[in-house]
């Protein structure tokens, strides 16, 4: 998911660059971490003081190239199933003129929130903050897209986009206060 503008609609999500390095990394990493751990195991199998010895020995007790091979494979197999848990996992925004859409992969509803309800929006640690009028969270929901397209987009579609908390008329987190939840999934219609 990236970055898509039409004159009437905006969808942000992952940066291309960033879910290409996912969905090529996570994959390459693992064939990578499975060719390099047998030796490696091998190598560390003759300290004592380890935890996990019995999965050490296992690896370092591979020694055939079909063994090494199956072991890359498996991990890359991993690698690849990482990566398509965090890329599903992640949330999409799309905005228009009327509604502020959020998708929450798997995990909710998708949220669908009037322009006139939203008072305020801005980015709070890897959260995207939405309130109503009153200052109550509408949504929050972590993003994969910058702050920069973030605040653009919301700009350009003429939602309320505050570049801090204190910006948007709300005190400053303490360090120990407790991080807000998400509301109820809302439909549609309610919104």
């Amino acid at each position: 998911m990236s970055h898509h503008q039409s004159p009437t609609r905006t969808v942000l999500g992952y940066p291309r660059t960033r879910l290409l390095r996912i969905l090529a990394g996570f994959p390459a990493l693992g064939l990578v971490l499975g060719f390099a751990l047998p030796p490696a195991a091998r190598w560390l199998d003759g300290m004592s003081v380890l935890p996990l010895r019995n999965v050490l020995t296992f690896v370092a007790d591979m020694e055939d190239t079909w063994q090494a091979v199956a072991f890359a494979l498996a991990a890359t197999v991993l690698g690849l199933l990482a990566a398509f848990v965090a890329v599903a996992d992640s949330v999409k925004v799309t905005l228009d003129g009327d509604t502020l859409g959020i998708e929450f992969g798997d995990r909710q509803k998708p949220l669908a929130l009037r322009r006139e309800r939203v008072a305020a929006v801005f980015v709070e640690g890897r959260d995207l903050v939405v309130l109503d009028s009153a200052g109550r969270p509408l949504a929050l929901a972590p993003h994969r897209a910058s702050r920069h397209s973030l605040a653009q987009a919301f700009r350009a579609h003429g939602y309320p986009w505050c570049d801090s908390r204190a910006e948007a008329g709300l005190p400053a987190r303490t360090a120990g206060a407790n991080k807000a939840q998400a509301p109820a999934p809302m439909s549609p219609s309610a919104a």
